[in-house]
C-alpha cells in the first residue's frame, strides 16, 4: 500500500510548470519531506518518510520561492567572503579542474620564488647576520648555512630566477606564433604585451605603495625593530598633513615608476616598499625583450639564435647582469620552438627538383644525414637504459643549478667557504666577489634544466606551488610592510610569553621565538596577498585590457 500511495503522490504533481510561481527543483536540494500514509498489521498510522526529488518534479501554488536575502545580510556576508582566503572559499565538487598549461610549472616556479623572497626578508630583520655567511666558513656552522636549504633565505638568488622567468614567460607566446608562422597574430600579441605592461606592473604597485603611506600616516609604523637583526628595514615616513604625506608618497613612486629614466636601479631606496626595487628592473628588461621580438622576427631561427647568444655575451661582459637574465629566458623560450623551419622553407620553395642537381642543396645533407643517424637514434632512446639515464643526468643538472645558486651572497666569506672558493677565483673582475656573476648564470641554468625535464617539472605543477604562483606577485607587493603591521608583534609576543630577551642572537630560546612567530606571520601574509590578488591584481590586469579595448583601432 505504501508503494501505491507513493505513486500516486508522485503522478498527481504536476509534470510541467503552469505559472509564473512554479520553481522547478535541482538535485542539489535536500531531500523533500511529505506525509506518506502506511498501513501495518491492519492498523493505519501517519509516518513521515523522505523521497529524493528528481529534476523534472515542479512545485505548485501551496510552495513559495525563495527570496534573495535582505541588504542588512547580504552585504555583511559578501564582506565575510572577500575577507575570507579563495582556498577557504566551498568548492563545487563536480566541477572539472582546469587543465594545466604546459608551462604552468613556470608559475609554481616563480610562486616558490616569491615565498622565498618572503622568508629572506622575513630573516634580515629577525636572524644575526652569522646566517648570510657560507657554510663551513667560520668555526659555528648553522644548518641554515647549508647549500641549496640557504635558498630558502636567498633574495638575490630568488629575483634572478624571477627575472629569468619574465623573459621565458614574455616570449613563449611570441616565440609559438613565430614557429606557426602567424605574422597578424604575432603583432597584436606583441603590441598588447608593449602596451599594458606598464598598467600591469605599476597600478598594483601604486595601491599598495599608497595605502602604506597611509597606513604610515596614521602611526601604525611606529613600533621599534628589533635589536641585533642582520638589517633593520626602512620605517616608512609619516608627515604632518595629509597633503604632505601624499606629495611626498606622489615623490618618490614618480621617480620609480618613471618609464623613460636610464638608471635601472632607481627604484633603490624606495622607502615605502623597500622591495620594489625590482619593478622598474621588470618595466625595463620586459621593453627590451619586446623590441627583440620585433629585431629578430623576420630572421631565421638559426640566426635569431645566433644573435641572442651575442647578446647574452655581451650583457654578463658588460656587468648588465639584470639583462642578461631576461634575454636569457627569451632564448630559452626561442630554443622551445625551434625546430626543422629551415628544411621546410628549403622544401616548400618552388624548385626544380628534376633539373638542379641535389647535391646543390644545403638542405640535401641536413635531411639525408638526418635520415642515417634517425635509426640509431630511435633505437637507443626507445630503451630503458636511456630513459634512466636521462632522468639521472637531468636530475644531476638541477641538483648542480641548485648549489651554484647558494652562493654566498653579499657576506664576505665567498674566499673562506668550501666547494665556492674555486668559482670565486674564477671570477670576471668586474663581479668583485662573484655573486651577481655566479648567481645569475645559475639561475639560467636552473630554468634551462627545468624546461627540458618532464619529471622535475612536476614538482611545480602540484595545487599548492600552483596557488603560490597565482598570488606571487601579491606577496611580493605586502609581505614587507607586514612585518611592522604583524611580524614584530607576534615577534614581541613570543618574547615576552617564553621569557627570551627581545634581541636577534644564536641562542635556541631566540630560535624558538623566531620559529614561533613565523608560523603566524607567513599564514598572515598569504591570507593578505590572497585578498590583493583578487580585488587589486586582478582587477589591474582587467582595467588594462579594458582601457586597451577602448583606444584600439575597431578593424572590420
Amino acid at each position: 500500500m505504501s508503494g501505491d500511495l507513493e505513486s500516486s503522490l508522485l503522478k498527481s504533481q504536476p509534470s510541467s510548470p503552469s505559472s509564473s510561481s512554479q520553481a522547478s527543483f535541482s538535485s542539489s536540494l535536500d531531500d523533500l519531506e511529505y506525509a506518506c500514509l502506511c498501513q501495518d498489521d491492519k492498523v493505519e498510522s501517519f509516518r513521515i518518510e523522505t523521497l529524493e526529488v528528481e529534476d523534472d518534479i515542479y512545485l505548485d501554488d501551496t510552495f513559495v520561492a525563495t527570496r534573495p536575502l535582505p541588504l542588512w545580510l547580504r552585504y555583511p556576508k559578501s564582506l565575510a567572503l572577500a575577507l575570507i582566503p579563495s582556498f577557504l572559499h566551498p568548492v563545487d565538487p563536480d566541477a572539472t579542474p582546469r587543465p594545466l598549461h604546459p608551462s604552468a610549472w613556470l608559475d609554481g616556479l616563480r610562486g616558490l620564488a616569491a615565498f622565498f623572497v618572503v622568508c629572506h626578508h622575513w630573516s634580515l630583520c629577525t636572524m644575526t647576520g652569522e646566517v648570510r655567511r657560507g657554510f663551513m666558513s667560520d668555526d659555528t656552522p648553522l644548518f641554515l648555512q647549508i647549500p641549496i636549504l640557504r635558498l630558502a633565505l636567498s633574495g638575490l638568488s630568488n629575483v634572478c630566477v624571477f627575472f629569468v622567468i619574465s623573459g621565458y614567460a614574455l616570449s613563449y607566446k611570441p616565440m609559438k606564433l613565430i614557429k606557426q608562422k602567424k605574422a597578424a597574430e604575432f603583432a597584436v600579441a606583441t603590441a598588447s604585451s608593449a602596451f599594458r605592461r606598464y598598467i600591469r606592473l605599476f597600478l598594483p604597485t601604486m595601491i599598495t605603495s599608497l595605502t602604506v603611506a597611509g597606513l604610515a600616516y596614521f602611526k601604525l609604523f611606529e613600533l621599534e625593530p628589533i635589536p641585533g637583526p642582520a638589517v633593520s628595514m626602512f620605517r616608512p615616513p609619516a608627515l604632518d598633513n595629509v597633503w604632505d604625506q601624499i606629495v611626498g608618497w606622489w615623490g618618490h613612486f614618480s621617480l620609480l615608476s618613471d618609464p623613460i629614466a636610464k638608471n635601472i636601479e632607481r627604484g633603490r631606496g624606495f622607502p615605502y616598499q623597500p622591495q620594489l626595487w625590482t619593478i622598474p628592473v621588470e618595466f625595463d628588461g620586459s621593453l627590451v625583450i619586446f623590441l627583440a621580438h620585433i629585431a629578430f622576427y623576420r630572421v631565421r631561427p638559426s640566426v635569431r639564435i645566433f644573435f641572442l647568444v651575442c647578446l647574452l655575451v655581451y650583457t654578463i661582459h658588460s656587468c648588465y647582469w639584470q639583462f642578461f637574465l631576461f634575454f636569457s629566458g627569451l632564448l630559452l623560450a626561442a630554443l622551445r620552438f625551434y625546430g626543422d623551419d629551415e628544411d621546410a622553407d628549403y622544401e616548400s620553395n618552388d624548385y626544380n627538383w628534376q633539373t638542379l642537381p641535389h647535391l646543390s642543396s644545403p638542405s640535401y645533407w641536413r635531411r639525408e644525414g638526418l635520415r642515417g643517424f634517425n635509426a640509431p637514434i630511435s633505437l637507443i632512446r626507445s630503451s630503458k637504459t636511456y630513459g634512466i639515464s636521462k632522468k639521472s643526468l637531468q636530475l644531476a643538472s638541477f641538483i648542480g643549478a641548485l648549489w651554484v645558486l647558494s652562493f654566498p651572497e653579499g657576506s664576505g666569506s665567498v674566499t673562506e667557504t668550501p666547494g665556492f672558493r674555486t668559482l670565486s677565483w674564477l671570477t670576471p673582475p668586474l663581479y668583485g666577489e662573484g655573486d651577481y656573476f655566479w648567481i645569475p648564470v645559475a639561475a639560467v641554468w636552473l630554468v634551462s634544466t627545468i624546461d627540458h625535464s618532464r619529471f622535475i617539472q612536476q614538482l611545480f605543477t602540484g595545487r599548492v606551488i600552483q596557488y603560490l604562483g597565482r598570488i606571487s606577485y601579491a606577496i611580493y607587493l605586502v609581505h614587507n610592510c607586514l612585518i611592522w603591521l604583524w611580524g614584530y608583534h607576534c615577534v614581541q609576543f613570543f618574547s615576552a610569553i617564553t621569557g627570551t630577551p627581545l634581541e636577534a642572537n644564536l641562542s635556541t630560546g631566540w630560535g624558538l621565538v623566531v620559529f614561533l612567530s613565523t608560523c603566524l606571520y607567513l599564514p598572515g601574509v598569504v591570507c593578505v596577498a590572497d585578498f590583493v590578488q583578487r580585488y587589486v591584481d586582478v582587477n589591474a590586469v582587467k582595467f588594462a585590457a579594458w582601457f586597451e579595448g577602448k583606444l584600439i583601432e575597431k578593424t572590420k
